[in-house]
């Protein structure tokens, strides 16, 4: 049988559809619609152009020689949804209700290397340092979700405890549509999250993740980086969703610090705010853990 697959447009949730496509290329021909056919490229899968306005997507998108032109789709039609199963499951318990796994479980990438990293490590190696990737709480225009964010300022606390064995450098895309949320922390080292100025792009980024020491993120498509290329990670939860959805057992398991109780809204309206008040002595605690387990 073949399959047509609708995946999600986010990167992250693209990344925690690699197994299931895999599964589905061993039972026949697999059409997804896809805005990051690098994912994908496994044997009897097509990817399609998918119809979006994401900026992220329509950029990697753009001139990307990997699409299918020769084959016209055909076959059952899947599509993944969280939906209210969020709050049950993990994400990819979820999937499997879909796209049943029988016991296999391939989830692996290996990213490009990158001259811009290459250059980055350089300067990290004369530092004398480790290299620690850091993604700091913004708000994009496109999907503004505040609520998932953690404190800017225990941001700054981890970077303080880290800055004498770490050599920091920020992600992102700030100025393109995407500002911080919160004034933005001393100490990094490289802000190569800018969009107009020695910016990374996203197959950039994995290459910088795949080569760090360390990775230290807000809630967002770096638990899924992290996770498929098997890296150190600290991620300091705010609300929306809490941590246990993400980090189903068959998938590498990263560090993380969260506010208790928790605000398991999946609500990102700037009408409600989210309690994140997490105790400076649990943090650090937790951050030891994540840099030594």
């Amino acid at each position: 049988m073949n399959y047509i697959l609708d995946s999600y447009f986010g990167f992250g949730d693209n990344i925690y559809h690699i197994p299931f496509v895999h599964k589905l290329s061993q039972q026949g021909e697999v059409f997804i619609y896809t805005p990051f056919p690098e994912l994908f490229q496994f044997q009897n899968v097509f990817c399609m152009k998918p119809v979006t306005n994401l900026k992220l997507q329509l950029k990697n998108m753009q001139g990307n020689g990997l699409y299918s032109h020769c084959h016209k789709p055909n076959g059952q039609r899947i599509r993944f949804n969280y939906g209210a199963d969020l709050k049950r499951m993990t994400v990819i318990q979820s999937f499997e209700k879909v796209v049943p796994l029988d016991g296999e479980f391939f989830f692996e990438f290996t990213p490009e290397r990158s001259t811009k990293v290459e250059e980055i490590l350089e300067r990290v190696k004369a530092s004398g340092k480790k290299l620690c990737v850091i993604r700091l709480p913004s708000i994009r225009k496109e999907w503004p979700n505040a609520n998932r964010n953690g404190k800017m300022e225990y941001f700054q606390l981890c970077i303080n405890a880290l800055k004498d064995s770490y050599y920091f450098v920020s992600v992102g895309d700030i100025g393109n549509g995407e500002e911080f949320d919160g004034t933005e922390p001393q100490g990094i080292d490289e802000h190569r999250d800018r969009h107009n100025v020695n910016h990374l792009d996203i197959w950039d980024v994995m290459d910088l993740v795949n080569r760090s020491d360390f990775v230290l993120s807000i809630q967002c498509n770096m638990i899924p980086i992290c996770q498929v290329l098997e890296k150190k990670a600290f991620i300091i939860h705010g609300g929306y969703v809490p941590h246990w959805p993400l980090s189903d057992p068959r998938l590498y398991q990263i560090g993380y610090v969260e506010p208790e109780p928790f605000c398991f809204c999946v609500n990102r309206i700037r009408e409600h705010v989210c309690k994140k008040d997490i105790p400076e002595d649990k943090i650090l605690s937790r951050l030891k853990e994540a840099l030594w387990n």
